[in-house]
């Protein structure tokens, strides 16, 4: 554990290390934002030196860190593991996000390691280190930490700088595909972590349907609980859950009617003047008509059935043609086939709804509509967007082989 006349010596010392890396400990209970209570640190001068390096426990909780989230932030070749919480923390606590990192989870998910591996797993696949898991529920606020704490909290970040090693070999060019996608869960956290009121509707699940008096309801319910969980540094779903929220914008209830409604968390329920005067705001107060109710149901209706038949994308909510569903259905096939050929993880490749929006846009537009889209504009393209582009254009065909590992192979067609 560090003192305070340490930290800057730490700062100082990342920012001359080659490469760096961290985790973090928190306690996430009934809190909006958690508590960091540890800040684990690794590194190295040259990184041929990777299990030599200098490792230090940092305690925020009587210390001033920033200095040090600074020098990360800061830093070029930053090393962490499954760091989207960790990311997420730091930008809500001091604002900042991570621009040189690289996650050794995609490390692992691109080297055909498995997705979404574990720390410990990985260990053990590349170094032959076993990890303990028995503090991995711990109260880390607790003060003083004990030497079984501090043995597992050291443990998370010694091993990181070798994985890395290992591991950057074995990636090759597939390296800067890493950085690429460890820059996008960067943007995404800091995203996520920087919800305003005027934006949190946008993260509320299960809006979909709602007509547009229970769109402008939710819309204004959203703000009024982010407000609120903000105040109180209380998780959203303790202030009121997305299902209950989206449920008060779609009847659209008085005062009394809030205080009745079944499942509303205590915290909601003495505030339920509050949520009234949030859905008056939004122009539409007071129980739905005869009419909205007839015409939200339409919607909701009309959304499940989009829904079941496989007819709607979450990206844009817009139906698929049949024979761009027909191509979409292949499209994935061929994400399959060349996860095992590359042994990049799915995933990493592309999504259904990757896949329908290509199709949608070819659809409607050719292939060239479908040039800004993320599976022909990045490191995917080199990968599986040129093989979708093939097989759209005729240039290949795909074919069942039993022959072949997979079951199905791709032929050129003369």
């Amino acid at each position: 554990m560090s003192e305070p006349g340490e930290v800057a010596e730490i700062a100082a010392a990342i920012a001359r290390a080659s490469l760096v890396a961290f985790d973090l400990e928190f306690v996430s209970r009934d809190r909006l934002v958690p508590v960091l209570c540890l800040l684990q640190l690794a590194w190295v001068h040259d990184a041929s030196d990777a299990g030599k390096g200098a490792i230090r426990l940092v305690d925020p909780l009587a210390v001033d860190v920033a200095p040090i989230v600074g020098a990360l932030a800061a830093h070029p070749v930053v090393v962490a593991h499954a760091a989207r919480q960790d990311l997420g923390l730091l930008a809500a606590r001091f604002g900042t996000g991570m621009a040189g990192l690289v996650d050794t989870q995609l490390m692992a998910a691109f080297c055909g390691i498995g997705d979404q591996v574990g720390l410990a797993t990985l260990a053990d696949e590349v170094l032959g280190v076993a990890l303990g898991k028995e503090q991995q529920w711990t109260d880390w606020a607790a003060r003083p930490l004990s030497p079984a704490q501090l043995a597992y909290a050291e443990a998370d970040v010694r091993h990181l700088p070798a994985i890395y090693a290992a591991l950057a070999p074995r990636l090759g060019g597939r390296l800067a595909w890493v950085r690429a996608e460890s820059a996008q869960v960067v943007v995404e956290a800091v995203a996520a972590a920087s919800v305003t009121p005027e934006t949190a509707w946008q993260h509320v699940a299960g809006a979909r349907g709602l007509d547009p008096a229970g769109h402008a309801a939710m819309v204004e319910l959203a703000a009024w609980r982010q407000r609120v969980a903000v105040e109180l540094d209380r998780p959203l779903g303790q202030v009121l859950a997305d299902k209950l929220l989206v449920e008060l914008a779609r009847h659209r209830p008085n005062a009394a009617a809030v205080r009745q409604q079944k499942g509303l968390s205590p915290l909601a329920r003495t505030r339920a003047d509050a949520i009234a005067q949030a859905i008056a705001r939004s122009g539409f107060a007071g129980p739905r008509s005869a009419a909205e109710r007839r015409r939200g149901d339409e919607i909701a209706t009309s959304g499940s059935r989009t829904k079941m038949s496989g007819l709607r994308t979450e990206r844009s909510g817009t139906r698929t043609s049949p024979r761009a569903q027909r191509w979409a259905d292949v499209l994935l096939a061929l994400v399959q086939l060349v996860a095992e050929d590359t042994g990049i993880a799915p995933r990493l490749l592309a999504t259904r709804a990757d896949a329908e929006e290509l199709a949608r846009a070819v659809d409607d537009g050719g292939l060239a509509a479908a040039e800004p889209l993320p599976a022909l504009a990045s490191w995917r393209r080199e990968v599986l967007g040129e093989v979708w582009k093939a097989w759209l254009s005729g240039q290949i065909a795909l074919v069942g082989d039993p022959a072949s590992p997979h079951g199905i192979r791709l032929v050129p067609r003369g």
